[in-house]
């Protein structure tokens, strides 16, 4: 699952106090704004990444909502991204 690798690939680069949703390997993330996003973790390096993954490259209104509701809930030092788990990144993980 793509929840899983990329919340083990933040803790290989480093971070800490990771949480990943829909996985019993990590503790969920707390909500933003009443919403759940995929994975969280906390940055040595800056801004602390929050992340909604979706699948292909057409982002469903439902998909457009929670990316807004994550965006407006979130405190100054973190940064919403956006990861499509259909990108040659994710290609084979």
């Amino acid at each position: 699952m793509v929840v899983c690798l990329l919340a083990e690939l933040l803790r290989d680069l480093g971070y800490s106090d990771i949480r990943a949703d829909h996985t019993s390997a990590y503790p969920d993330p707390e909500k933003r704004n009443g919403r759940v996003p995929d994975v969280t973790a906390y940055s040595p390096f800056g801004r602390d990444p929050v992340v909604e993954i979706d699948t292909g490259t057409n982002t469903t209104t439902r998909d457009q909502r929670q990316l807004s509701d994550i965006s407006t809930g979130l405190d100054p030092n973190e940064s919403l991204l956006q990861v499509d788990c259909d990108d040659p990144l994710f290609d084979g993980w």
